[in-house]
């Protein structure tokens, strides 16, 4: 595992292309290795309907649980967004914790294997569901265009693509999510008018630098001004495991990070391609939980 360079202003020559962030990680440890298979296991989840093939898709309890705090100790027990929420692991979590919840997703057996997955946390539960089955990003516009007359807005959108084959690459492009054409870029575009808290579920193989290219194309496609916000990524890791990271982008990220200690030092990164899991690692073997990167990228058109 390459070690992380060292102190801030030891990285590559940056070039006038480029433009320059700090991105923040912070390790949550989960329970147990086999976090990834809490939602099949566990107690309340034993009627489960999912698709087989996407058994390893369906959102482990412990991490989607810690979305679902972080979205109501920061921004209240409001409304959100679950995109792409497949069969519901999500859904479920945000529902649990009394949250109003809008859901799509493109197969009509996920949608169908949301509302009983979801029923299983009691009755009155599906009342705050409103799930629609149906192509992202022609309702996810058509919403946009009506709510932007209203100045209707969710508390947050919490979008968790397809990661498709491109998850057996080295590092993660996030233009080729899904069948290889989704771009995380368009999937954030279409929506940026809907809230001002947005939640990414990724890969641990997503370059660091990338992460804060998204932030500043969503910067820059809210029509902010400025310097993007700093987003802030969660890496869930059991002993030297990475399971998934969530980047927390827009208000939600400036709340948390209020309360997130800060890193010993800033690390360079301008000169060097490292994943998320890769500085996890690094972070894990130097026993620290809190880490902040500068980073370099190109910013997309």
């Amino acid at each position: 595992m390459p070690a992380m360079p060292e102190e801030l202003g030891e990285g590559a020559t940056v070039g006038a292309e480029c433009i320059m962030g700090l991105v923040t990680i912070i390790i949550t440890n989960c329970p147990h290795a086999r976090t990834a298979n809490e939602w099949l296991w566990g107690k309340i989840w034993r009627k489960v309907k999912y698709n087989f093939d996407m058994r390893r898709s369906i959102t482990p309890r412990f991490i989607a649980d810690c979305i679902t705090t972080t979205i109501v100790t920061y921004l209240g027990v409001g409304m959100v967004l679950d995109a792409f929420s497949g069969v519901g692991g999500q859904t479920a979590s945000l529902l649990a914790a009394g949250l109003t919840v809008y859901a799509c997703d493109i197969d009509a057996a996920n949608v169908e294997h949301t509302k009983h997955n979801a029923s299983a946390h009691g009755v009155g539960v599906l009342e705050r569901l409103f799930i629609r089955c149906g192509d992202y990003f022609k309702r996810v516009a058509k919403l946009a265009a009506r709510w932007l007359k209203e100045g209707t807005k969710f508390a947050a959108i919490h979008f968790d693509m397809p990661w498709g084959q491109e998850y057996n690459s080295n590092t993660y492009c996030l233009d080729k999510m899904g069948d290889g054409t989704m771009s995380a870029f368009n999937v954030l575009n279409v929506a940026a008018s809907l809230a001002d808290s947005f939640i990414v579920k990724c890969p641990k193989n997503v370059l660091i630098a990338d992460v804060m290219k998204l932030a500043d194309y969503l910067h820059g496609v809210k029509g902010l001004t400025g310097e993007a916000q700093m987003p802030l990524v969660e890496v869930f890791m059991s002993g030297d495991k990475t399971h998934m990271a969530v980047i927390y982008m827009g208000d939600i990220a400036v709340k948390r990070l209020a309360d997130v200690p800060p890193a010993a030092r800033v690390r360079d990164l301008t000169g060097t391609a490292l994943t998320l899991e890769e500085c996890a690692s690094s972070m894990r073997a130097q026993a620290k939980g809190v880490g902040c990167a500068k980073v370099q990228f190109q910013a997309r058109a």
